[in-house]
């Protein structure tokens, strides 16, 4: 009989050798051997970013946070418009008879100067306080009936113009205001409240004469003496205004108010005569935020 082959078993190193090299040859891929899944994905352009990626100068204006305007001074001058047409009769005595003239005046504007500070309290709703101030010359028509120096009951008539009789108005008023941001730059904000009137009038009282001619039949009024009357009254005031920022804390702006109260004086005792104070305001200036 032929003797049989013996079988052997593979050496044990040999396996594991085969094992190793496997392994390395896997971890040796390329990245161009990887798959399209494990290859790195390309980067988001601002357009597929969400909204929660974008940084602040990508964002719109109405995500962006409105600078924190919460106190407003305001300076403003222009013009103040009110008719107010008044008349005032003084009596006098000359040659021991009973004389009288009357003033015509007529107040329709003056240069206005306007100062003001407004507080933020809670959502739109401020508190505000300004003062204004408004002084100009203003000119009286007088009609004056002159008693004759050797008849009596025959008085002469008399005309002329007083000018330079100074007019000063001082308004404090206390407003509620409600503000509305229509973007960054633009502020509107209405205002209401009530406001104390300071005024101060100069009237002409007494007047000088000349007579004209040697009949005693003309005579002419060659100046006066004033007298000014000072009174005060409670109104209310109503407007809006409009600021326009040229940074955050510095703009321009516009506003329009409208004031009014009734005031009373009396020259030396004599009857009253009414005042129209206020009236409507227009003028623009500087606004500073903080």
């Amino acid at each position: 009989m032929p003797a049989r082959k013996k079988r052997t078993r593979p050496a044990a190193p040999a396996l594991v050798a085969a094992f190793l090299l496997a392994a390395a040859g896997a971890a040796a891929q390329t990245p161009s051997e990887q798959t399209p899944s494990e290859q790195a994905r390309p980067a988001q352009t601002p357009s597929e970013q969400t909204p929660s990626e974008q940084t602040p100068s990508e964002q719109t204006p109405s995500e962006q946070t409105r600078p924190a305007q919460t106190r407003i001074v305001s300076v403003n001058f222009g013009m103040q418009f009110i008719h107010d047409a008044f008349m005032k009769r003084v009596t006098f005595q000359r040659y021991d008879e009973t004389g009288s003239f009357e003033s015509h005046y007529d107040v329709t504007k003056h240069h206005a100067l306007d100062v003001g500070i407004a507080f933020l309290l809670w959502r739109g709703l401020a508190l505000g306080f300004a003062g204004s101030h408004v002084a100009e010359p203003t000119t009286a028509r007088v009609d004056a009936q002159v008693p004759h120096p050797f008849f009596f009951g025959f008085s002469r008539a008399a005309s002329g113009v007083r000018r330079g009789l100074k007019r000063k108005e001082i308004g404090l008023h206390v407003q509620g205001q409600y503000w509305w941001f229509i973007n960054e730059t633009l502020l509107l904000r209405t205002i209401w409240g009530p406001t104390i009137f300071i005024a101060s009038q100069a009237l002409v009282s007494e007047i000088d004469t000349e007579e004209v001619g040697g009949d005693f039949d003309q005579v002419l009024l060659t100046g006066h003496r004033s007298r000014t009357v000072t009174a005060g009254a409670l109104g209310l005031n109503l407007g809006f205004d409009g600021t326009w920022f040229m940074t955050e804390r510095i703009g321009l702006g516009f506003g329009v108010r409208y004031s009014r109260a009734t005031a009373t004086v009396r020259l030396g005792g004599r009857s009253a005569t009414p005042l129209e104070l206020g009236g409507t305001q227009v003028g623009g200036g500087l606004r500073l935020a903080f």
